[in-house]
């Protein structure tokens, strides 16, 4: 018996001996200069001193300024629905319940400020993964948050209690899940993925958003890829936020859909570009449609229809009714000027990709949102919104700043443009998250503006991407470069070289 386990010791030593070294020849040859493999990189074998570890902590307060210098956390007008869902506990028409119910435990009506420190952490979370993914140095993610804080809209995005935030940052973790997987151990992907399920599902236009740059950068790196392997993380992310959208709103509203009156908004895009007036007219009153009965009485714009007091959808019952009628008119309204929609949509997809100016929303919410924090939240809390520079009608982008933020907005994109043929060449991961900054420009403004109404604030909450990704593609082309490391997805390096 002694004999055995001597020799089941002896036999099992050289083994894990073995295994070891060919992790450790392994890792020598793929950071060596001459590496073919670059989905992963050496940033995951570096350790980080004290001064380092302290980056992310600089960062996250650097990001809340424009919350400290307002002297509250910044509001808009969906801001009292997000309140007060999950507090009064109904589901909105108009909006998902996920961000309601995330911000819930946060403020637990004693105080929003936990909120956008949360959104802070979650910020600097996501550029760090990014960083890591580039495989540069932690100084430059300091370096990335110094230039974000000051020359772009982040900040008031993250001082914000909305959930737009999560919007540019669902794009970077879809590059990290796509382009760089590698980068990461099994539990930070999990974790990835499950954060990236949940921003697609705090905001419905993360949907099609998401989709959308899946579905050409999936294809794109799995045929590009030396080692084809399935990508499920990237995919289970809108999967599972559009499972749990539909099951939402089959519970709440009794309808297996992932925005069950997200038609009203489509209605109002088609009405006032002309085919939808076009057809009210032509089949009003016979058709029996509830806005028949108001056709007079319509607003000047699409804004005034979808939310003031009396808008003919409120005089006629109500977004929910007249959901009921919504579909029936787009469609009669494609049937008849195909071409005229098309082109309206076109026009409003143009206008929404060229209107990117900072400070849009910052004016006093006082009726959507002072309500709600005077009624449900303590005195000092409403003390301290109402002493805010925003109720007092003061609040906007200093005018440096919003030179600043164009100009950053503009450069940015052109210098991706300029290095995205480097990256191709030398650094493919690189270039994949160049291509999806540049790529989430036009497709969100399609989907923002050619869906809805172009305003400022959907397209200068992505904007700022490109200016950030080509930021830390620099050290990563251009400087000295940490040469990147292969393991297989779900893998560290000593699960590679066991598998061989």
């Amino acid at each position: 018996m002694a004999r055995r386990v001597r020799a089941n010791h002896t036999s099992t030593v050289p083994r894990q001996v073995a295994r070891t070294r060919r992790a450790m020849t392994m890792k020598r040859e793929y950071l060596s200069p001459s590496s073919p493999y670059p989905e992963a990189h050496a940033a995951l074998f570096k350790g980080y001193g004290v001064t380092s570890r302290l980056i992310p902590v600089f960062c996250l307060a650097g990001l809340l300024w424009p919350a400290i210098w307002n002297g509250y956390p910044i509001v808009f007008a969906d801001t009292g629905t997000y309140l007060s869902q999950a507090m009064h506990r109904y589901l909105g028409w108009d909006r998902p319940a996920f961000y309601s119910l995330f911000i819930f435990p946060l403020h637990l009506r004693l105080t929003t400020w936990p909120v956008i420190l949360v959104q802070s952490c979650l910020t600097v979370l996501v550029l760090d993964l990014t960083r890591r993914a580039f495989g540069v140095s932690r100084w430059w993610l300091l370096a990335v948050a110094v230039f974000l804080a000051g020359a772009t809209w982040l900040p008031w995005m993250v001082s914000e209690l909305m959930p737009d935030v999560f919007t540019p940052l669902l794009v970077l973790l879809l590059g990290c899940l796509v382009f760089a997987p590698a980068a990461f151990r099994m539990w930070e992907r999990v974790g990835m993925t499950a954060l990236a399920a949940f921003m697609i599902s705090a905001q419905q236009s993360s949907v099609p958003l998401s989709l959308a740059l899946l579905g050409v950068f999936i294809p794109l790196r799995w045929f590009s890829a030396r080692h084809r392997r399935p990508m499920f993380a990237p995919v289970l992310a809108p999967a599972f936020a559009i499972a749990a959208l539909l099951a939402m709103n089959a519970v709440g509203h009794g309808r297996l859909a992932i925005s069950p009156y997200g038609n009203v908004f489509l209605l109002a895009r088609v009405i006032y570009d002309g085919p939808g007036m076009a057809v009210l007219r032509r089949d009003c009153p016979a058709s029996g449609w509830r806005l028949c009965a108001w056709l007079d009485r319509f607003p000047p714009t699409s804004d005034e229809f979808l939310w003031d007091s009396t808008s003919p959808i409120l005089l006629a019952g109500g977004h929910k009714a007249v959901s009921a009628d919504a579909d029936a008119i787009i469609h009669a309204a494609a049937r008849t000027d195909p071409v005229g929609l098309l082109r309206a949509i076109w026009v409003n997809a143009a206008e929404q990709l060229s209107r990117f100016e900072s400070g849009d929303g910052l004016e006093a919410w006082d009726k959507q949102v002072g309500s709600l924090i005077d009624a449900e939240f303590p005195l000092r809390e409403s003390a301290a919104y109402r002493q805010a520079r925003q109720q007092h009608g003061v609040l906007s982008v200093p005018a440096p700043l919003v030179t600043a933020h164009g100009a950053a907005a503009v450069a940015g994109i052109v210098l991706a443009i300029v290095l995205l043929p480097l990256a191709r060449r030398r650094q493919p991961v690189v270039a994949g998250f160049l291509a999806i900054a540049l790529l989430t420009l036009p497709v969100s403004a399609a989907i923002t503006g050619g869906l809805s109404t172009p305003h400022d604030r959907y397209q200068s909450r992505i904007v700022w991407l490109p200016a950030c990704v080509a930021l830390l593609s620099l050290p990563a082309l251009l400087g000295r470069r940490r040469h990147p490391v292969h393991a297989p997805p779900g893998q560290t390096f000593h699960a590679a070289a066991h598998a061989t």
